[in-house]
């Protein structure tokens, strides 16, 4: 779609998530309260397993935004800046207002907790309904975006009775991954959509240790640049109670930052009970089709102006 915001959706009325469906999707999103779990329920550390949804530990705020881009980002390489920065990002362009004074015709104002800007700190023109997203063009959505918008859908995990991993499903977008426990990454990795995670147990963290990305993923919608073939996640798991968990980011990519880290992104989780899985498949035919009439008529709202 044009109108660059959410990741890439599925049919004509759940083509992004500001879409009504989607919305919709989001207001009827499972609540931890009508689940049956109450925080008196003893609490086993270790015990991730089951269905969680998107959580904002500040009252009254929706969680479906992206990152907080006030975390600084490392000074690009030399390389990254030549092979890595987009011409345009969307950022959450779709559905949100026009911002008066702005004086490129085409940006619009968020519509949900997300900052507002005109460029990202590497300059890139941010808020452009013609630039990059997420699974754009029903590309996969990958890690860390697939945490852009934790309130759309439920995250599930399911351990395997080896004992040897754990699977995490999306129901947004429909991806799954593997957490590969206590073993070494290959050798010999061929780079994916996904990556390779190893997961181990560090008290009562759970630490996965994604690489072998294939470079062909956004980090996040806020972000203006791709990852590298080199970018590297580590995602630490911690329940805060029986019925809540915080994932705390941190990335890595000596191809874009040298070696610098970029810490600091937290995404915040409530249990809910268990929950099927809605049909969420990206459809090229029906995604065209959305993209053009939304398009179309957000071009002729902005040449009226």
């Amino acid at each position: 779609m044009k109108i660059r915001g959410f990741c890439s959706m599925v049919t004509l009325v759940a083509a992004l998530a500001s879409s009504p469906h989607l919305y919709a999707q989001a207001q009827n999103a499972p609540d931890a309260s009508k689940s049956g779990a109450t925080k008196a329920q003893p609490v086993d550390s270790h015990d991730l397993y089951g269905d969680w949804t998107g959580d904002d530990p500040k009252p009254g705020k929706r969680n479906f935004a992206s990152y907080d881009q006030k975390i600084p980002e490392p000074p690009l390489t030399d390389w990254a800046k030549q092979h890595l920065l987009y011409k345009a990002i969307s950022h959450d362009a779709l559905g949100g207002p026009h911002l008066p004074g702005w004086d490129r015709p085409g940006h619009l104002c968020p519509n949900n907790n997300d900052p507002c800007f005109a460029t990202d700190p590497n300059g890139v023109p941010a808020n452009d309904f013609t630039g990059e997203y997420p699974a754009k063009d029903c590309e996969p959505l990958s890690s860390p975006a697939i945490y852009d918008y934790p309130g759309l859908g439920v995250l599930e995990f399911v351990p395997t009775r080896e004992g040897d991993r754990i699977f995490a499903f999306y129901s947004y977008h429909r991806e799954w991954r593997t957490f590969w426990l206590n073993r070494e990454h290959p050798k010999d990795l061929d780079p994916t959509y996904e990556g390779d995670s190893t997961a181990h147990w560090e008290g009562d963290t759970l630490v996965v240790d994604t690489i072998g990305y294939n470079g062909k993923t956004m980090i996040t919608q806020a972000v203006g640049h791709s990852k590298s073939d080199a970018f590297r996640l580590v995602e630490r798991f911690s329940l805060v109670d029986h019925d809540h968990m915080v994932v705390d980011m941190t990335y890595y990519d000596p191809k874009a930052w040298g070696d610098k880290s970029w810490p600091g992104f937290k995404k915040y989780f409530k249990r809910v009970s268990p929950q099927d899985f809605d049909e969420f498949i990206c459809s090229p035919r029906e995604y065209q089709t959305y993209d053009k009439v939304v398009t179309d008529t957000e071009e002729k709202a902005i040449k009226g102006k």
